[in-house]
């Protein structure tokens, strides 16, 4: 994570993990710092833009042969143990959360950016998926709890159990991002709307942040917790050890040859 102050109260917090941005438990370390400078009150953060050093990338997906290690460095927490209260912190801390989306956003990538206030896509790269039905898995720490509340029940199934790519475009008609623009205006529209928001009062903010979000109840840390378990478990199964082994060998020996275009490899 690299972070930077833009503007009084505006932060960026750039994802750069080659090759493909996993978010494995050196990210979230990066993460979990970046949320005590957000909280205390003497940083005066009001706007927090979360975007991707990467293009192709904003979050490959979970990194879940890693996703219980504790590194031992500063920030590091349990993956598993600690998403869900990450997840909500991104919904209803006082500080305004936007995810700039350029390249693809799948698993707990997506999860990530929906639990964010504000999303925005770049029109020719954006991509969102929930992938983990392809695996013989299901969405854990948000992809069940999120989409419904942003694009209704029926077009979540359509997203979780297609486990396909969704383009910008798309996403913005179904509700799942504020909007899709053309990428060479992304950069300039968030960062004027970050910089106009960290002008304005950080009670007013956040006052009209906690009341929007009590007429939309949002996932609590246990619905969260409790999908994140499941994936955990699905995954020692049968048929999910089976798969991946089928889809590694299909790939060539790795998923990580095929991250582009990863829902292609599991479609029929």
């Amino acid at each position: 994570m690299r972070v930077s102050q833009v503007a009084p109260g505006f932060v960026r917090a750039v994802v750069d993990n080659p090759p493909v941005n996993l978010f494995d438990p050196t990210v979230f370390a990066g993460l979990n710092l970046l949320r005590s400078c957000a909280d205390d009150p003497a940083n005066a953060v009001k706007v927090v833009v979360f975007e991707s050093a990467n293009p192709d990338f904003f979050f490959a997906h979970l990194d879940l042969a890693k996703a219980a290690e504790v590194p031992d460095i500063p920030g590091g927490q349990s993956i598993v143990q600690s998403w869900p209260g990450f997840s909500r912190w991104l919904t209803n801390a006082p500080v305004v959360t936007i995810a700039k989306i350029r390249g693809r956003a799948r698993g707990i990538g997506n999860e990530f950016v929906c639990a964010c206030d504000m999303r925005f896509a770049s029109l020719e790269t954006g991509r969102l998926c929930q992938i983990e039905v392809g695996f013989a898995l299901v969405p854990g720490g948000g992809g069940l709890e999120w989409l419904p509340r942003h694009v209704g029940r029926g077009r979540a199934l359509e997203a979780v159990l297609s486990t396909d790519d969704f383009d910008a475009e798309t996403a913005e008609r179904y509700g799942w991002v504020n909007r899709a623009l053309p990428d060479a205006e992304l950069d300039d529209y968030v960062d004027r709307l970050a910089r106009r928001i960290a002008t304005f009062d950080a009670t007013a903010l956040a006052t009209a942040k906690q009341l929007i979000g009590g007429g939309q109840p949002t996932p609590t840390e246990n619905e969260l917790a409790e999908s994140f378990g499941a994936i955990r478990a699905l995954r020692r199964s049968e048929p999910a050890q089976r798969l991946a082994a089928q889809l590694r060998e299909r790939a060539g020996g790795s998923l990580a040859s095929a991250e582009l275009d990863l829902p292609q490899l599991y479609g029929h």
